[in-house]
């Protein structure tokens, strides 16, 4: 089973967007071995800090999530992922927080993702993110969810 785990910066405090989390989260498991690491917000430096840290103790190929990042359809990432399920890879994907990241974390990734190009706040990228995941599971799986 793939191992895929998620560093994001701070707490989900919208009720909704935190059930929808929750949910995508527990589906998730059945397709994968999901983990979450949370990591306290605060100012800029030191939410750039602690990811850093965070990445320092990270296996496998490290994917930023960044609206600056490559576009991809749903079809599209599900084909990476099922690429990087087929050999194995570890995959650890990062949301920044308000602040975003800084260089250092920019360069450490193997592969920046947008979720849109839009700026959203983090608490929403971690939701469509999620749900994307469970997905692209759902079309590898060629489950009925995505139609």
């Amino acid at each position: 089973m793939q191992k895929i785990s998620l560093i994001s910066v701070g707490k989900i405090k919208t009720s909704w967007i935190k059930d929808g989390c929750e949910l995508f989260a527990d589906r998730l498991s059945h397709s994968c071995d999901f983990s979450e690491r949370i990591l306290s917000s605060g100012e800029a430096k030191g939410e750039h800090e602690r990811i850093a840290e965070a990445l320092e103790k990270t296996l496998g190929t490290i994917v930023l999530l960044d609206e600056l990042g490559e576009e991809m359809t749903s079809k599209e990432f599900a084909q990476w992922i099922g690429k990087k399920r087929d050999t194995g890879e570890t995959l650890t994907f990062v949301i920044g927080g308000a602040y975003g990241v800084d260089e250092r974390i920019r360069k450490s990734a193997k592969k920046i993702i947008a979720i849109s190009r839009m700026t959203l706040p983090h608490e929403l990228c971690k939701l469509m993110f999620l749900e994307q995941l469970y997905r692209a599971h759902t079309i590898l799986e060629g489950r009925g969810y995505h139609h």
